[in-house]
């Protein structure tokens, strides 16, 4: 059931999702928590936004250790490189082998953890092996989730079943779901000027129409944006991405010893390119090829979510690209001709070749 919320809790809310340091967002968040009324009704919400909150007050802190000439070399941060980040869980020795077997990474992480790039196919993937995880040391699982929750899906490297589900447990009771949802929701601010809430429509509501989703995301002050809906998606679902309370991850299990589950796709530690390959499907990402008018198209892919547009091409290009756009020719599995010209909201699929136009 979606949370009723007070109108003056709403803004405080929004004022939370526009902060951009980690300051303003540990005020507006606290001002945040003085104004939700405090009933059953947002239990769960007020549980995870304390939980939040000492997230970021931590982050501060090490912000402020790495300014200082004593904090410098601890960022446990690892910014994305590639097509996406990846992050090894479970068990340290056969995932200090796994890592070096994927990205030839020799180094096994002590204190920080440590990145490598895999190769799949044309593209790269990046992998991050976190230190060994001890679940007492709770300022160094706090820092793992932070990697956890950045990363585009995950890697479980176990022995057996009961290792998976020890990572498992250890993750849902800290808000990160392995089990996929039956729809996802991607509301985009960003660079969506004035020309209001729109909804793109790739899967279908469930128990709303897109006049409730509307009206909702207004009620905090969200004029303008694009949702895109992907699945069977219900109003809970646009509440929890509103609110970020629960985090999804794709994840690939590699172990030692088989097992299956229904959910999650379990491979052989043994079976490395079945095992690359299910690491690329994890990141559900589509590959894009783009050309110049006359020109062949560049043998280097863009990476973008599936569920992506034109618009999302032209935006990872240059920004005057789509300012400016007028409209593309796409060749590929998604369109019904070879060179079919579309708008700037035409989905695009994996293997695409695009060819924007400006005005």
């Amino acid at each position: 059931m979606v949370t009723n919320l007070p109108a003056e809790a709403k803004a405080k809310w929004l004022k939370y999702m526009d902060a951009k340091t980690t300051e303003e967002k540990i005020k507006a968040l606290q001002e945040f928590l003085s104004a939700v009324p405090k009933h059953k009704g947002t239990e769960n919400l007020v549980y995870w936004a304390k939980r939040r909150l000492a997230e970021l007050k931590e982050e501060a802190q090490l912000e402020k250790k790495k300014s200082s000439s004593l904090g410098k070399g601890l960022q446990f941060f690892i910014e994305k490189e590639g097509a996406g980040q990846v992050v090894l869980l479970g068990n340290n020795e056969l995932r200090n082998k796994l890592m070096r077997i994927l990205t030839n990474v020799k180094n096994d992480p002590k204190e920080l953890p440590i990145p490598g790039m895999m190769e799949y196919q044309d593209i790269k993937i990046q992998l991050v092996n976190p230190p060994p995880l001890i679940f007492e040391a709770k300022a160094l699982v706090g820092k793992v989730l932070g990697l956890v929750k950045n990363a585009d899906s995950l890697l479980i490297v176990v022995k057996d079943r009961e290792e998976f589900f020890n990572i498992r447990d250890f993750l849902e009771n800290n808000g990160i779901y392995l089990k996929k949802p039956k729809g996802k929701v991607i509301i985009d601010r960003s660079r969506y000027g004035n020309s209001g809430i729109r909804i793109v429509l790739l899967g279908k509501l469930i128990g709303t129409n897109e006049s409730e989703v509307k009206n909702y995301l207004e009620s905090f002050g969200i004029k303008n944006a694009l949702v895109k809906i992907l699945g069977e998606v219900t109003l809970d679902d646009i509440e929890k991405e509103v609110f970020e309370t629960a985090f999804y991850k794709q994840a690939i299990i590699a172990t030692q010893e088989p097992f299956s589950l229904s959910d999650i796709v379990v491979v052989s530690l043994f079976d490395i390119n079945k095992l690359k390959e299910a690491i690329f499907r994890s990141l559900d990402i589509i590959r894009v090829y783009t050309k110049e008018p006359g020109e062949k198209p560049t043998s280097e892919p863009l990476a973008l979510k599936r569920g992506s547009t034109v618009i999302d091409v032209a935006r990872k290009l240059h920004n005057d690209l789509a300012e400016n756009f007028k409209y593309a020719r796409v060749w590929g599995k998604s369109v019904k001709f070879q060179g079919q010209k579309v708008g700037a909201d035409y989905v695009l699929e994996d293997g695409d070749i695009v060819e924007i136009h400006v005005k």
